[in-house]
């Protein structure tokens, strides 16, 4: 978009794609392209707020993703 060969009226929030406010691709011919910014560290710190909050409500399943942690 920066160097002008992507038209800025061609990307969308991916949030107005879901709420149905635009159009996501309309044909097989389409390339849709999905890009975060962030940090992983935050992803990270945001899953554990979560997981923490269901623990403490007791909602949710728990996965056993493992036999043992590898880091143990």
């Amino acid at each position: 978009m920066k160097e002008g060969s992507l038209p800025a009226g061609a990307l969308h929030n991916i949030g107005d794609i879901a709420d149905g406010k635009v159009p996501g691709r309309i044909n097989n011919e389409q390339i849709f392209c999905f890009s975060i910014g962030g940090m992983p560290v935050e992803d990270v710190a945001w899953a554990t707020e979560v997981y923490e909050n269901a623990k403490e409500k007791g909602i949710g399943t728990e996965l056993n993703l493992w036999e043992a942690p590898a880091l143990a």
